[in-house]
């Protein structure tokens, strides 16, 4: 009975401890969740969730602030020089990696911030090709760039988080191709594949899954293992199961903030944790097709943030698109 006393009595305390750590963060001072990128899209839109759950969880004021000057540099140093005390974070994808190695802003992502979490895409990005295309599996297609080295029209924004996931694509499959300049976004891709400008290119999964379904294009490979995939896409093999290696560049978003003590950022990081978590957030992520998984822990988010900066400046030198000094 003593020892059942006291396993009550010490998951009580560490509730009211949880709850006090919540409550003590953002120590009495408006938050401001700094994202560089402009107000409607993704990025701004999952920011603003996140700040109204934090704003309900802690009972402090969260704001978000869309800072796109300087492609985001002025929003990465206006994080870096910040208070240290948690009152202003930043909300990313690998814009952050990739405005650095082309010599956008000088602050290594790595060392000049704490990251405090990451959250990967739950749903893979997909290799697909046209309706009419002679290539029906991805070794169809290795075997075709191998015989001709770059001649294939592979389309992509250049520069752009997917340019690095076709490119780590392309090293793994060991081939060559000729990269085509498409636009920003999926939708311009996926226009491109169906009138046959480009031979093959790489989209998210909801396009992936609208077209495919549509017969309007084939998709070869996920470009890596999904935790979600649609009914529609289940068949189709990743890079790994067509005996490649899956990309390691990865779609990714990332809480940061200026270097402070790792106290802190766990401090952070659980409370973010349990509104990533809470159901109604989930739901709100899910119908913006935003699916997400938040690395398990602050220490987790640190060698993560490691693993895919490295990740992301070898395809950047593959690509020969870093900056001098790099």
């Amino acid at each position: 009975m003593k020892k059942f006393f006291a396993f009550v009595m010490l998951t009580a305390l560490i509730a009211v401890s949880g709850e006090a750590l919540a409550a003590s963060w953002p120590k009495g001072r408006t938050v401001q969740i700094y994202v560089p990128f402009a107000a409607g899209g993704n990025s701004d839109l999952c920011a603003r969730i996140f700040a109204k759950a934090l704003n309900k969880k802690t009972g402090h004021n969260f704001v978000v602030v869309n800072q796109t000057e300087g492609n985001g540099a002025v929003c990465y140093n206006t994080v870096a020089n910040a208070r240290k005390d948690g009152s202003v974070i930043g909300w990313v994808t690998p814009s952050w990696f990739t405005s650095y190695f082309a010599g956008n802003h000088d602050l290594n992502p790595t060392e000049k911030f704490s990251t405090v979490a990451v959250t990967e895409a739950k749903t893979s990005q997909y290799l697909i090709v046209p309706k009419n295309s002679p290539f029906n599996t991805v070794q169809d297609l290795v075997a075709y760039c191998k015989a001709n080295p770059g001649k294939l029209l592979f389309g992509m924004q250049l520069g752009s988080a997917s340019h690095y996931y076709a490119e780590n694509a392309r090293q793994n499959l060991g081939v060559e191709w000729n990269y085509v300049e498409t636009g920003s976004g999926d939708a311009k891709r996926v226009t491109a594949i169906m009138g046959n400008i480009i031979e093959a290119t790489t989209v998210a999964v909801t396009l992936a899954q609208q077209y495919l379904e549509a017969g309007e294009v084939k998709v070869l490979a996920a470009l890596y293992v999904p935790e979600s995939t649609p009914e529609s896409l289940r068949n189709v093999p990743t890079l790994k199961d067509a005996g490649f290696a899956d990309i390691t560049v990865k779609n990714c978003n990332f809480l940061y903030t200026a270097r402070l003590d790792d106290s802190l950022c766990e401090e952070i990081y659980r409370t973010f944790a349990e509104v990533f978590n809470d159901a109604e957030v989930q739901k709100q992520l899910a119908d913006m097709n935003q699916e997400q998984v938040l690395c398990p822990s602050y220490v987790d988010a640190v060698k993560m943030v490691e693993g895919l900066y490295d990740s992301y400046r070898n395809v950047a030198a593959s690509l020969g698109i870093l900056a001098p000094g790099m």
